[in-house]
């Protein structure tokens, strides 16, 4: 991961963090529009959540997962 994709990555995160916290919730990937009318939402969702054990994701937990799709 390049630092431009970082910053890149840190400001959607930032973005989806609505309540300013450091982290993000299921509630928060799901007012994602593309991703709330996904079929495959819930799999997409619960996979941010794999490693997390309080339903919270950090940045740094964000960042793992998306690093799985990149080009």
């Amino acid at each position: 991961v390049t630092p431009n994709q970082i910053e890149r990555l840190y400001s959607r995160f930032t973005s989806l963090d609505k309540n300013d916290c450091g982290t993000l919730s299921r509630e928060d990937f799901l007012r994602i529009p593309e991703l709330a009318i996904n079929p495959l939402s819930e799999r997409i969702v619960h996979s941010f959540f794999a490693e997390s054990h309080d339903d919270r994701v950090n940045f740094l937990q964000f960042m793992r997962v998306l690093s799985h799709f990149r080009p």
